[in-house]
């Protein structure tokens, strides 16, 4: 609502009285029309300006005031809507019938120098110009406090949406590259002596793992293509561990390459599969990568182990979180008794 001591408004609001009170007294001035051009604005004239600048000024003024003063202000949109609308519409109402009938029997005789008639068309279709128009103020100013706030409101919870979903995604990082790097280096504590070369290159795949972390932490959104070539080198580490008990199979056509993923998708993914699932050579865990028309799905065989990994409960929580932000199709979890299937929307 425009505050009613408010400058602007102040000026604004006076200057388009002004304007009415000039239309309306051009257009009600008895015999008007009929002077010469010079004899316009005589005494007939600035006598029904002063009349509708004054009935005007204290209809729009005191609506203002009436609303400002009122509980409107302390009502919020949430829970009490209902109330602000009707006590808008009251004021919008009353006010004018109330301003309408006192200037009538009061002020018409002193600045007019005629009595008025109640009953009369003109005093009428005064009263219902003068309510017509302040409730369509009203509306409008409502209209635009509503969607203002709506828009505020809708803008707090995206933020907040946001910086929920970000500090999960941070704290996931958090958690899962030391994890990660924990095996990593056991690994290659054994790999040193027995099998130099293999050490060697296992060193270069990890530098490069580490290099693609550290090159997409401020980005949220990543191509397939730059996603599958960081998944190669993060599948290399972790067979160098299971050996043939972890095959990774990718069946992605390269016209899929230039979409894109949330960061990091395959590698929660992945881990979240090698976590959750026996590996052995008799229980071998197989993983199918797979680019459909609108989204990517991974795919492992389900061998759950007996005794869960402690998971942190966030991995999969954040994928649909994160996706739920940036994409309107939902990601897309199939469990049944032999397999385990994600499937991510292609952005």
């Amino acid at each position: 609502m425009t505050k009613l001591f408010d400058r602007r408004d102040l000026v604004i609001r006076h200057v388009l009285i002004a304007s009415l009170s000039m239309l309306f007294a051009l257009s009600e001035s008895e015999g008007i029309m009929a002077k010469p051009p010079l004899d316009l604005f005589g005494e007939d004239y600035w006598r029904m300006f002063l009349w509708h600048f004054l009935y005007i000024s204290v209809i729009w003024n005191g609506n203002i005031a009436l609303i400002e003063f009122s509980p409107y202000n302390k009502w919020n949109w949430e829970t009490q809507a209902k109330r602000k609308i009707l006590l808008t519409v009251f004021i919008a109402t009353a006010w004018p019938i109330l301003v309408n009938y006192f200037f009538n029997i009061i002020f018409y005789p002193i600045i007019l120098h005629r009595s008025c008639n109640l009953g009369a068309k003109e005093t009428i279709v005064l009263l219902i110009l003068s309510v017509s128009i302040t409730l369509f103020i009203n509306a409008v100013f409502v209209a635009l406090e509503f969607f203002n706030h709506w828009r505020k409101s809708v803008t707090e919870r995206e933020a907040l949406k946001r910086t929920t979903i970000t500090a999960e995604f941070e704290s996931l990082k958090s958690q899962v590259n030391p994890h990660f790097l924990f095996n990593a280096l056991n690994t290659l504590s054994s790999l040193i002596e027995d099998e130099p070369k293999v050490a060697t290159e296992f060193v270069q795949q990890l530098a490069s793992v580490y290099r693609y972390l550290l090159s997409q932490n401020e980005k949220e959104i990543v191509s397939l293509g730059e996603e599958l070539d960081f998944m190669k080198s993060y599948v290399f580490l972790n067979q160098i561990r299971f050996g043939e008990n972890l095959k990774v199979t990718v069946n992605v056509n390269p016209k899929f390459l230039h979409k894109n993923i949330i960061t990091l998708t395959l590698q929660i993914l992945l881990e979240n599969a090698i976590k959750h699932n026996v590996i052995s050579a008799e229980s071998p865990l197989h993983i199918n990568i797979e680019a459909k028309e609108d989204s990517l799905c991974v795919c492992n065989n389900l061998q759950p182990k007996l005794q869960l990994a402690t998971s942190n409960g966030i991995g999969l929580s954040n994928i649909k979180s994160r996706y739920h932000f940036f994409n309107d199709k939902e990601v897309v979890i199939t469990k049944t008794a032999e397999k385990f299937e994600v499937c991510v929307p292609l952005i």
